[in-house]
């Protein structure tokens, strides 16, 4: 291969992680949609509030946003922060 060649992919590979790593992240996003699902039914039974779930219904919700958050549940606030900000 010739030096032009080799250097045109050393830049293609360079572009590609750096395009790779400020992606957001989708599945923290899902993460952060169930919690948040989640967190409204939560707030309207703790206020008096009807809910139009029923028990089963948020216990499904439940289900969901441990399932979609079980890979973060180690990660620092910070990480979440900027993670967060990205689904935004």
């Amino acid at each position: 291969m010739t030096k032009k060649l080799l250097t045109m992919k050393k830049i293609l590979i360079i572009a590609l992680l750096f395009t790779a790593c400020s992606q957001r992240d989708e599945q923290f996003c899902k993460c952060l949609e169930a919690s948040e699902k989640l967190n409204l039914e939560a707030n309207k039974l703790l206020s008096g509030k009807s809910s139009s779930l029923s028990k089963e219904e948020r216990a499904k919700l439940k289900i969901d946003k441990e399932m979609a958050c079980a890979d973060y549940q180690t990660m620092t606030g910070e990480e979440m922060l900027k993670r967060k900000a990205e689904c935004e």
